[in-house]
């Protein structure tokens, strides 16, 4: 697929002039005007609009996916924004109708889709009132956001305005509607108790191949596969993480460990903190042992973690929510709060006690973690009774079947048959 350089050029030049705008009253001036000319094209009843951050993932896609692969959904017109052309390249070729997010066919669409599915709060603002939003989110909140963050109220405000302007926004349970409403102020009979469309991957047949082809390593000596998953630190003032969250993978001890068992550690870096660490020389000359599942393998595949995720037999992490989707698998999980005093100051937990609330054993030692490694592989009902209690609390679904749950309730809203 060629592009034509001359729009390529100003999709990816908007941006830098909506920057321009800054915060305050000239962007709410300029929403507003946006807003206004989206009310006056006149919708297609039947096209919905998706969108996520980053490109064709987390929510939006598995639904999108769901769409696409049952017929009876022909009739609706499902299309994609993205930021990136070479995303946009790959699913032309995949024969998904998509467009750049700031290119004319993109903006013309958006203001032409009568819904609108997306995982952020990118949208709300311009919304008209002739449109459905329906806002899929991306996890659930463990560390705090919006209003119950540990931010000036201006700041909060400004990343959650309009939010109120959503129809519909998904939780996975009673305790995170309530967190949710506490973190955005939005209307509870707005938020609907569906389970997330990306934890529906869980549910599919593990496919290792999968991960040998985003590692390009083959993995049939391993006994035991372990991704480790540690959350951003934006909070902490820096985005290439500490020193000491990543130098137990040095350690020849440690090293030494994996060999002898054939296990394979997966590191997951944010894709913010990623570009530091790889661009470290020493870095990924780590053993055979350990591997790094970068953000770039996903993306060319098309594929997103939660596709692979039931692929690992323990996860391992700090203050990722990620580890709440990984209790549906009722799978050890261990944890490694290195700073949680100081990321507990700084950032805050939405959910607390925080011993409470991640079930597993906490480590901070790298002999600690073979230790409890081993009582994982060795017995991994280590911790059950614990998990089963947190993902009752977190997952009231649990099953592949969220999917089928969220469109259940675009289609209801698109019927006017659903009343906020």
């Amino acid at each position: 697929m060629q592009l034509n350089p001359f729009k390529l050029y100003w999709a990816q030049k908007i941006p830098e002039i909506w920057s321009i705008f800054g915060k305050g009253i000239i962007r709410d001036l300029a929403y507003f005007g946006i807003r206004i000319l989206n009310t006056m094209v006149p919708k297609k009843d039947d096209q919905i609009l998706f969108v996520s951050y980053p490109d064709y993932s987390d929510n939006s896609k598995a639904l999108f996916e769901y769409i696409t692969k049952n017929p009876v959904y022909k009739r609706y017109d499902v299309v994609w924004l993205v930021r990136d052309p070479d995303i946009l390249k790959l699913l032309t070729e995949r024969e998904v109708k998509v467009y750049l997010k700031y290119s004319l066919h993109g903006i013309y669409t958006l203001f032409r889709s009568k819904c609108i599915v997306e995982t952020h709060n990118n949208y709300s603002r311009i919304k008209a009132k002739n449109q459905y939003l329906i806002n899929l989110w991306h996890g659930v909140p463990l560390k705090a956001l919006g209003y119950a963050g540990h931010f000036k109220t201006e700041d909060a405000s400004e990343s959650i305005k309009g939010i109120e302007t959503n129809d519909i926004l998904i939780t996975t349970s009673s305790i995170v509607r309530n967190a949710m409403v506490t973190s955005f102020l939005i209307d509870p009979r707005k938020t609907v108790i569906t389970g997330q469309p990306r934890n529906d991957y869980l549910f599919m047949v593990s496919s290792k191949q999968k991960i040998a082809q985003l590692l390009n390593r083959d993995i049939s000596r391993y006994n035991k596969l372990l991704i480790f998953m540690p959350t951003y630190r934006v909070a902490r003032g820096r985005v290439e993480g500490t020193k000491e969250d990543l130098d137990f993978l040095r350690s020849e001890y440690f090293n030494k460990y994996l060999s002898e068992n054939n296990i394979l550690f997966v590191l997951k870096l944010h894709p913010h903190e990623e570009k530091y660490w790889l661009s470290q020389n020493d870095f990924k000359q780590c053993s055979e042992n350990v591997a790094i599942l970068e953000s770039e393998s996903l993306t060319t595949h098309l594929v997103t973690i939660y596709e692979v995720l039931n692929s690992f037999d323990i996860l391992i992490t700090d203050y990722s929510s990620i580890f709440f989707d990984y209790l549906l698998l009722n799978r050890p999980i261990i944890f490694m709060p290195f700073d949680l005093e100081e990321y507990a100051q700084s950032r805050g937990f939405l959910l607390e006690p925080y011993d409470f609330w991640a079930p597993g054993p906490k480590v901070t030692k790298v002999e600690v973690l073979i230790d409890e490694i081993q009582k994982c592989i060795s017995d991994p009902t280590y911790y059950e009774k614990e998990r089963i209690i947190v993902n009752n609390l977190i997952n009231k679904f649990q099953d592949g079947g969220s999917c089928g749950r969220v469109w259940n309730e675009i289609i209801c809203m698109m019927k006017g048959l659903r009343k906020n």
